[in-house]
């Protein structure tokens, strides 16, 4: 009996201890607006750490969520619109004002991203509204928020 309780006990770990033992790797997603889309997918053809979101489906993190389920990320990579202070999806636009509507989702990607998200824009975090917004991301999920060109 009691080896049978000690194999269902394996059995019901063995996925959570297989995603502890895969190695943390660098994700992308890239919207269906992000600026220079056709460059962006012949760049990343091929690759298995590329997701793209669509206005179609469900909001933008909850598509990201879906994609990262059971996975170790290092780090997220954003091609995504963005302005001071807005990071704008096709199907989600998230500000320092409506920040809190997504709170779910994104205390969601801090069980799978380690290191941090990295936006690729230079314009989001500037400016009084940019700063709020990158202080409630990080408050909320928990993880680093970055800028990178």
């Amino acid at each position: 009996m009691k080896t049978i309780r000690n194999v269902f006990v394996l059995l019901c770990l063995s996925p959570f201890v297989t995603a502890l033992a895969q190695p943390a790797s660098d994700f992308i997603v890239v919207d269906e607006i992000a600026d220079n889309i056709n460059q962006l997918q012949e760049e990343f053809e091929g690759q298995a750490n590329v997701f793209y979101t669509d206005g179609n489906s469900f909001n933008a993190l909850e598509q990201i969520s879906a994609e990262l389920e059971g996975r170790q990320i290092a780090n997220l990579h954003l091609y995504v619109p963005t302005k001071p202070g807005a990071i704008v999806f096709s199907s989600l636009s998230i500000t320092s004002r409506d920040v809190d509507e997504v709170s779910e989702e994104l205390k969601a990607l801090g069980n799978y991203v380690s290191n941090s998200v990295v936006i690729h824009s230079e314009s989001v975090f500037s400016g009084e509204e940019g700063l709020l917004l990158k202080q409630r991301l990080e408050e909320i999920s928990g993880i680093v928020f970055t800028v990178q060109n």
